[in-house]
C-alpha cells in the first residue's frame, strides 16, 4: 500500500472509545476564528457566538444512497462534504473509523507513540465484534460498501485546525483488503488522512458511551450532536427541526415525532431529556 509500515490494532489495549468530530474540530480549534493568544474572556466570547444557533454539520448519512453534499460556513470559513459516487458515507461506515480513532486515542494517552501513524491493520473479526455486526451474509459487503463510500467521499474546508492545512481530503485515503485461501475477507489495511489521525493524537477527541453501537441510526448521530453541545450537568434545550436536521433525515418532521419521543422514554447513553410542553423543543441534561 505504501511504504510506512502498518500499525497492528489490537483491541484488547483499548481502555476507552474516542471519536473525532471533524465538523466542531475543524472551527472550535481554526487559530483565525479562535486565536491561541487571545485572552480567556475573548476566547470564551467568540465560542459562545459560534456555539449560540447549535451548529452542526456530519459528513454521514442515516441512510445508503444519500448523494446531497453538506456545506456550513461561519465567518468567511466553511467545510463541505461531497458524497462517493455511490453517496456519502452513512453513521455505521463510521464504526470503521471509530475504530482507528480509538486505537489512536488510547495509544497517544498511554504513551505508545510506536502505535501511531497513517496506517493501520485490523483484523475484520475484531472489528466485528467490536462494533456489534449481526454474523450474516451480508456483514462483508456491507462492510467493504462502507469502505468505500468513506474513500470516495471528500472533505472540503478552508478551517486549519491548530493550524493544519488539508484543504481536500478524504476520510480513509487508501485501503486494502486481505483474503484467506478460502476468498474469505480476513484483514484490511486503511490509511487515515494526516488530518484525522495527527488531531486524535494532539487529544482532540471525545470518549463516547460503549452502548453507542447499539444505537439505530438517527439516535447515533443526535447522541454525537449532543457530544458536540451539551456538558456534564447542563440544560440544552433544542427544537424538534434542529434534532430532525442533524440526522439529515429526508422524511418530513412529523414523521419523525416517534424518534423524538423515544428520546425522553429511552434516554440516550449519558443524558436525561424532557418534553417542553407546547415549546417544540426537548431539554438535554448531560450526567456526569
Amino acid at each position: 500500500m505504501e511504504k510506512h509500515q502498518a500499525i497492528k490494532i489490537d483491541p484488547s489495549a483499548f481502555k476507552f472509545i474516542a471519536i473525532l468530530d471533524i465538523f466542531g474540530t475543524s472551527f472550535i480549534k481554526d487559530e483565525d476564528l479562535f486565536p491561541p493568544a487571545a485572552d480567556s474572556f475573548d476566547r470564551i466570547a467568540r465560542c459562545d457566538e459560534f456555539l449560540a444557533e447549535l451548529p452542526y454539520c456530519s459528513p454521514y448519512a442515516i441512510s445508503t444512497g444519500d448523494m446531497k453534499p453538506r456545506r456550513f460556513e461561519y465567518k468567511d470559513k466553511f467545510i463541505q462534504f461531497s458524497s462517493s459516487p455511490t453517496g456519502l458515507p452513512t453513521i455505521r461506515d463510521f464504526d470503521m473509523l471509530i475504530y482507528c480513532v480509538t486505537w489512536i486515542a488510547n495509544a497517544a494517552m498511554d504513551g505508545r507513540e510506536v502505535d501511531v501513524g497513517p496506517v493501520y491493520q485490523f483484523d475484520v473479526e475484531d472489528f466485528y465484534k467490536f462494533s456489534g455486526r449481526a454474523q450474516n451474509g451480508e456483514r462483508e459487503s456491507i462492510f467493504i460498501q462502507g469502505l468505500k463510500r468513506l474513500a470516495g467521499s471528500t472533505i472540503l474546508s478552508n478551517t486549519k485546525p491548530i493550524g493544519l492545512d488539508a484543504a481536500s481530503f478524504n476520510l480513509a485515503e487508501k485501503y486494502q483488503l486481505g483474503r484467506d485461501e478460502a476468498g474469505r475477507l480476513r484483514t484490511v489495511k486503511i490509511r487515515l488522512p494526516h488530518m484525522i489521525y495527527c488531531l486524535t493524537h494532539n487529544e482532540f477527541f471525545d470518549p463516547i458511551h460503549p452502548d453507542y453501537f447499539t444505537l439505530s441510526a438517527a439516535r447515533r448521530l443526535i447522541y454525537l450532536f449532543l457530544k458536540q453541545h451539551c456538558g456534564s450537568a447542563e440544560r440544552l434545550p433544542v427544537p424538534f427541526a434542529k434534532l430532525h436536521a442533524v440526522t439529515g433525515s429526508a422524511s418530513p418532521l412529523r414523521k419523525f415525532h416517534p424518534v423524538i419521543k423515544e428520546l425522553v422514554v429511552k434516554p440516550l447513553p449519558e443524558f436525561s431529556s424532557e418534553e417542553n410542553g407546547e415549546k417544540e423543543n426537548l431539554s438535554f441534561i448531560g450526567m456526569a
